[in-house]
């Protein structure tokens, strides 16, 4: 029984060692691309060094008492050979004790020498979120590709991109003072001749300035491989008496899974107006929705039948976010009336800001667990909101999922008594993130906070 047990399990093992793996091996040299490609591997345990070979891009080298010393690759050299990076970081081994997993982004940056040590740009100070008017700065590094006899410095000279409006950075590698004026989500990135560009290790962070809207970005070429920062716009609206029942789905794939996904679904018979801007970016997807509904039946000829249609008017909207685990849902049903209008970017984390007039009932629920945030390097703290409301209301609510859990990692995380700090709130601290919540019937708040989550 137990050599039937083992043999199963060298069977598996075996199966899974030869799945193929598919991996981005990117040469960047003085700061540019000059090679970037995906290849494909169907054999047991393969390195990084069987990537190269397969690739068929143009490279030499020797073997060593270490293993394998990459000299050159795409052309792009120096006494020291090209720095080896994995998904962003530098590798620990070479580039023939690498094993892969599917989904790796290889990265060899050059040319590095004595007198060139290759480099990579990095922001500093960049606001989650800012006020209309509120004056910031933004810090650029530059650091050299090889950790040992190289430099970490404020870089003099980089261009900042905040949206469509660029800063140069002085001697202290600060921007001048930006002000925004605009309710939206703007990306943010740094460039700089000879060195590599922020987004092509650390994607597209952004501001919210103000509740949130659109989401303005004019950079075109987000991480490596990226030939437009666009992959899908879109622009709708429709008018109409009847029955309508509508659904989209939209995703970012990362190897055989999404990365973030966001839904949208209406259903329901009357009156109905509806419009729709969508922009699918490689790092995420931006989503402004309004939409008018009142119930009526309708009735509509077909041939020599005359079709009844009494359906109450329901509509969900979802956003899942499974690179930092969180997820923010609204669910609208049985409604007389609705009118509302919303915001989301659903990127490095879910951002919502939404406003709602409706008749009928209601279920919003956003949630994240830190347990599961296994795809991402930051520590969330678990949060959930579950808010439900039958009758007739008017909600305006916006968030941040999830959370960010900025509790000293010496300290007790577990101690129910501890108090966390989080980002600005506009009337208390504590709490959600970047939360507001307004509730007429009677009542209404000013902020919703939570302490010793």
């Amino acid at each position: 029984m137990k050599f039937a047990i083992t043999l199963v399990a060298m069977l598996l093992l075996i199966t899974v060692s030869c799945a193929a793996v598919t991996v981005q091996l990117t040469v960047f040299c003085n700061g540019g691309v000059v090679y970037d490609n995906a290849v494909t591997l169907d054999k047991p345990n393969p390195t990084a060094l069987d990537a190269i070979k397969a690739s068929g891009v143009a490279y030499t080298g020797y073997d060593s008492e270490w293993g394998y010393f990459l000299t050159s690759i795409a052309g792009c050299n120096g006494a020291w050979g090209p720095a080896f990076y994995v998904n962003g970081a530098e590798s620990p081994v070479g580039v023939s004790s690498y094993y892969l997993s599917d989904g790796d982004q290889l990265q060899f940056i050059g040319p590095n020498s004595e007198s060139h040590l290759a480099g990579y740009l990095y922001l500093v100070g960049v606001p989650s979120a800012v006020a209309k008017g509120q004056p910031f700065r933004i810090k650029v590094m530059e650091k050299s590709a090889y950790s040992w006899g190289g430099y970490d410095r404020p870089s003099a000279g980089a261009e900042v991109i905040v949206g469509n409006m660029t800063f140069h950075t002085g001697s202290d590698g600060y921007t001048d003072d930006i002000v925004l004026e605009t309710d939206a989500y703007f990306c943010v990135a740094a460039e700089k001749p000879g060195y590599i560009a922020t987004y092509y290790f650390y994607g597209l962070p952004y501001i919210q300035c103000g509740i949130g809207g659109p989401y303005i970005c004019s950079i075109t070429g987000e991480g490596v491989g990226r030939v437009a920062n666009i992959e899908y716009d879109e622009y709708s609206t429709v008018t109409g008496t009847g029955f309508s029942s509508c659904r989209s789905y939209f995703a970012v794939p990362s190897g055989a899974y999404p990365q973030v996904s966001s839904a949208n679904r209406q259903k329901g018979s009357g009156k109905y107006h509806s419009e729709r801007t969508v922009r699918q970016r490689p790092g995420g997807i931006d989503i402004n929705t309004s939409a008018e509904m009142k119930y009526e039946p309708t009735s509509q000829q077909l041939l020599s039948r005359r079709l009844n249609y009494a359906s109450r008017y329901g509509e969900r909207i979802s956003h899942k976010n499974y690179r930092a685990a969180a997820a923010f849902e609204e669910n609208y049903y049985n409604l007389e009336t609705i009118k509302r209008e919303g915001f989301y970017n659903n990127s490095e984390k879910i951002n919502f800001s939404l406003r709602s007039d409706f008749e009928g009932e209601a279920f919003l629920h956003g949630w994240s667990t830190e347990k599961d945030a296994f795809l991402s390097r930051r520590r969330f703290a678990s949060e959930e909101i579950l808010d439900q409301y039958i009758g007739r209301f008017s909600i305006l609510e916006r968030g941040t999922f999830p959370i960010v859990n900025t509790t000293s990692s010496t300290g007790n995380d577990s101690d129910e008594n501890e108090s966390m700090e989080y980002e600005l709130l506009p009337c208390c601290t504590g709490g959600l993130a970047n939360t507001s919540i307004e509730i007429s019937k009677n009542s209404a708040y000013s902020c919703f906070c939570r302490r010793n989550i």
